[in-house]
């Protein structure tokens, strides 16, 4: 098993679950080869460390973001609103922060952005990496999860 996927794979399950009881499903990896976002809401956050830069990248599909903040509040939202935006943004942070703390059991220590939000159907997201992007695709209730990463050296 590849230690960096395993990390991203575990970080994802350990925040949705705990914070939606939803067990999310890990459908496949690979390369990214477009520019096309995979969601509604996209939440890009810059990644430093000591010879590296990156980025980490959650996009959400809106249904899934309304099971979150459904899960968080109490009440499903019905559009693509601002709290349903800037939770977006919290889960992207708390899956980043976990993946964070498991890869510097690897040996590499990375600082993260405050996530940029992006929104809109297609949007595209150009993140300055010139590494190839992993790109793992989640299921939570049959609606799509994914989470991108790259690390160049500098």
């Amino acid at each position: 098993m590849n230690p960096l996927v395993e990390a991203l794979k575990e970080s994802v399950r350990e925040v949705i679950v705990t914070y939606t009881g939803a067990e999310p499903v890990f459908k496949k990896q690979f390369l990214r080869d477009n520019e096309v976002s995979f969601g509604e809401v996209s939440a890009v956050a810059g990644l430093t460390g000591e010879k590296v830069k990156g980025v980490f990248i959650v996009s959400f599909s809106k249904e899934v973001l309304f099971r979150i903040v459904s899960a968080l509040f109490g009440s499903a939202p019905q559009e693509l609103n601002h709290e349903v935006v800037d939770a977006a943004g919290e889960m992207a942070n708390m899956i980043c922060g976990a993946f964070r703390r498991r890869f510097e059991k690897q040996g590499v220590s990375l600082k993260a952005s405050t996530p940029s939000l992006v929104t809109g159907k297609d949007h595209h997201i150009h993140p300055l990496c010139k590494s190839p992007h992993l790109v793992l695709l989640f299921e939570l209730e049959g609606h799509p999860l994914v989470v991108e990463f790259c690390l160049d050296k500098i």
